[in-house]
């Protein structure tokens, strides 16, 4: 019996991740898992723990960039397949950690509740939000965060209360675990204003990312800059459509790298580093990945 057979048809070998990643570009994993349940993912990591197995977690992929000779180990993806929940209770929403980041914000302005509405056309999982402690004109989800049902490392599940964490600029003391639910504190507002607000921010964002249809991924950290942004830095450079094989710097949004049909990971890696390089050797300032490279 290799590994993880008695876990049936929700691990795979030798799987392709690329797929799964907004890029849609790079190698396979040794073993891919989609759970159906909270249960048998805890199980995975317990069973990755014991053996020693490396294992990752991939939620929506929209930040994610997978090398061509692909990842060791166990990766799980906690996404559609898992059950999920989202409730509110007064001004307290609980949700699961798979839940669109988009569905929690519409179910609380609907609710009337603000706070999170400025984070709106930010994509990907509430979980994925908290490991990365996603900021948006000039908030971010980690302040409203009350508390956390989190699986950890070993496989074993513990809550953490959010008076206790500190969450800076995109950073977050969460980003080593599983986050199976969370709950957020916020606060009543008229409904009317926060979906006007919440409809606004949608237009601006989705007006300033790349096309729908385009495979691309968001780049670099805007902290520790002089500007008030990545993207302002390397428009400022004369970087926008800058071109390296497949990979150029988006028309849109400068802090994207667009992904044509004939891109290759390398592309995208060497685009990367000529535009730090660039932008170092212009500005003196030194951009920070937000991207994950597998």
């Amino acid at each position: 019996m290799t590994l993880f057979n008695d876990f049936g048809d929700i691990v795979q070998k030798n799987a392709p991740l690329g797929v799964y990643t907004w890029f849609q570009l790079g190698g396979s994993a040794d073993f891919l898992a989609e759970p159906r349940s909270w249960d048998s993912l805890a199980a995975l990591v317990k069973r990755a723990a014991e053996a020693a197995i490396p294992w990752r977690l991939m939620g929506g992929g929209s930040n994610i960039l997978v090398r061509d000779e692909g990842v060791r180990g166990l990766v799980i993806r906690a996404f559609e397949n898992l059950p999920y929940e989202i409730a509110i209770e007064g001004n307290l929403v609980r949700v699961s950690g798979n839940v669109p980041l988009s569905r929690l914000i519409t179910t609380a302005v609907s609710a009337g509740l603000g706070g999170l509405e400025g984070l709106v056309g930010i994509p990907g999982s509430v979980g994925a939000a908290l490991h990365g402690n996603v900021s948006a004109n000039s908030t971010d989800i980690g302040r409203f965060l009350k508390s956390a049902a989190i699986l950890s490392l070993n496989g074993e599940v513990t809550t953490r209360e959010g008076a206790d964490l500190f969450f800076g600029y995109r950073e977050s003391p969460l980003d080593d675990c599983v986050i199976i639910r969370a709950e957020f504190e916020l606060h009543p507002e008229a409904r009317e204003e926060l979906s006007q607000q919440m409809l606004k921010q949608w237009i601006i964002a989705k007006a300033a990312q790349p096309m729908g249809h385009q495979c691309s991924g968001r780049i670099f950290k805007n902290s520790n800059l002089a500007a008030d942004n990545a993207s302002e830095i390397i428009e400022s450079v004369g970087l926008k459509g800058k071109r390296i094989g497949g990979a150029v710097v988006s028309l849109r949004h400068a802090n994207f790298i667009v992904a044509d049909p004939e891109c290759s990971v390398e592309d995208v890696l060497q685009l990367i580093e000529f535009v730090r390089d660039a932008v170092f050797e212009k500005t003196g300032l030194e951009l920070e990945l937000e991207l994950e490279v597998w």
